[in-house]
């Protein structure tokens, strides 16, 4: 179970696309919760409860950075520039603005793609988490530092998303 809860907390790794800089110059900060069920047949594991949280600032200069939380798994930071693609564990991972209120953040796997879509306006916050098989590909596979991890699609249970 640690290696797939690993792989989720690798699954939801970039949940407000990275952030940076002092928050006393942030345009957008925001936390952000998720819940999912991961189903894995390397290791073989039926339903297993991952939650991350974490929160994301973006700042005026087009930095950014995210600090997400996988509970027993400890803290994880990831810092970025708008519009750079930076490594990430099996794979990369890049953010970019799509609006002035929203964000998209990529994390880029062997078998897919993580895309987080967030938008702020004011104290209102959504967040929504897809994962894209890329051609050819039947199984999402994850990468943390347990090894990978070949599962099924996520299953979403819950978002939630506040910004302050």
């Amino acid at each position: 179970m640690n290696s797939i809860s690993r792989a989720g907390l690798a699954l939801f790794s970039l949940l407000c696309g990275s952030c940076g800089a002092e928050t006393a110059f942030a345009q957008v900060r925001a936390q952000f919760a998720v819940d999912v069920l991961a189903t894995c047949q390397k290791p073989a594991v039926k339903d297993v409860p991952i939650h991350v949280e974490g929160t994301g600032i973006l700042s005026t200069s087009g930095s950014a950075r995210v600090d997400v939380d996988g509970g027993s798994l400890g803290r994880t930071r990831y810092e970025t520039k708008l519009g750079q693609t930076s490594a990430a564990a099996g794979g990369s991972a890049s953010l970019r603005v799509t609006s002035r209120s929203s964000l998209r953040a990529t994390r880029d796997y062997p078998n897919h793609q993580m895309i987080i879509d967030l938008q702020v306006s004011g104290k209102e916050c959504a967040i929504t988490v897809r994962n894209v098989l890329k051609p050819g590909k039947h199984q999402y596979a994850f990468v943390s530092g347990g090894g990978t991890a070949y599962c099924d699609k996520p299953r979403i249970l819950r978002t939630a998303c506040q910004a302050f």
